[in-house]
């Protein structure tokens, strides 16, 4: 390839369908992602809200040599095929040119002309990503809060309780949810470079909705981006899972949380949530790490 490959960015809030539409956009023959089984499709960098808050500034290299060490055993870099010592030797020295060096290379050895990244954690650094990466699209997801409050709190591992402790991961679930609308929504807006796609659309016509997402890219429609080649990672996976329902008080609970977020400025709420990030250290996931023995 002559031209480099453009970039794609999935957005929205944890399960409102990102594994979802990415993993179908992986089926594209001239699409690369780092996608497996185990993660139930494409799987998730965290690269620049964990990774790049981590090791400082890679000019100095005891910060570039624990950074690609540590990225290199992670399990994203194992599953991108790439070299063990190839970050080591190819990586530029700061966190935007090193990630798009990297997906840069998967796409080429892969013969792809795009290349998808997906990652929850990225979504409000929107601005960013588009003054990082100029060339780059966007494809953000939505969801009905009542559904996506009920995937998030019924997620594999949750189980929200009892009231009174029940009613708080149902507000945390609603208001994120008006949050991570409202600042795709506002991201999306005159901005020829983004996508919005509803999750109730992508249930009625999923071939509709990926000709439209596959237009906006460029790309030509390919029936197997119609295909599911992985598990679901959905909260209800067993007869007993879907059972679990909402109550008329926890869709009530919801509604009001979504209701009220909306009302208050978007702009003092992601203040709000970049100021408790920046008090926080990392927090690392424990499927961010080696899953899998390194390719002989």
């Amino acid at each position: 390839m002559t031209d480099a490959p453009t970039p794609v960015f999935v957005l929205g809030l944890q399960r409102s369908g990102t594994t979802w539409l990415a993993s179908l956009l992986g089926g594209h023959p001239d699409v690369a992602c780092i996608e497996s089984e185990d993660h139930f499709g494409i799987h998730e960098s965290i690269f620049f809200s964990h990774f790049a808050r981590a090791y400082g500034d890679l000019e100095d290299d005891a910060c570039f040599e624990r950074f690609a060490r540590d990225f290199g055993d992670s399990d994203y870099y194992l599953l991108s095929g790439l070299e063990e010592d190839w970050l080591a030797k190819n990586g530029p020295r700061n966190y935007v040119d090193a990630f798009r060096s990297l997906m840069d290379e998967v796409a080429r050895r892969r013969g792809a002309r795009v290349w998808v990244e997906k990652s929850p954690h990225h979504t409000l650094l929107a601005y960013e990503l588009a003054e990082w990466f100029p060339d780059a699209c966007f494809v953000g997801v939505v969801r009905d809060p009542v559904d996506q409050a009920r995937s998030s709190v019924f997620a594999p591992g949750r189980d929200p309780g009892r009231y009174p402790g029940r009613a708080l991961p149902i507000v945390t679930a609603g208001a994120a949810s008006a949050l991570y609308e409202r600042f795709l929504r506002r991201f999306d807006a005159g901005n020829d470079r983004s996508c919005l796609v509803r999750f109730a659309d992508m249930k009625e016509d999923r071939e509709r909705e990926m000709r439209r997402v596959a237009e906006f890219l460029g790309l030509d429609f390919d029936p197997r981006m119609t295909v599911e080649r992985f598990q679901a990672n959905t909260s209800f996976r067993s007869s007993a899972d879907r059972a679990k329902a909402f109550s008329p008080a926890d869709r009530a609970l919801v509604k009001l949380a979504h209701a009220t977020a909306r009302l208050l400025p978007i702009g003092a709420l992601l203040a709000i949530r970049k100021r408790r990030r920046a008090q926080r250290n990392v927090v690392w996931p424990d499927w961010c790490w080696r899953r899998r023995p390194r390719a002989s």
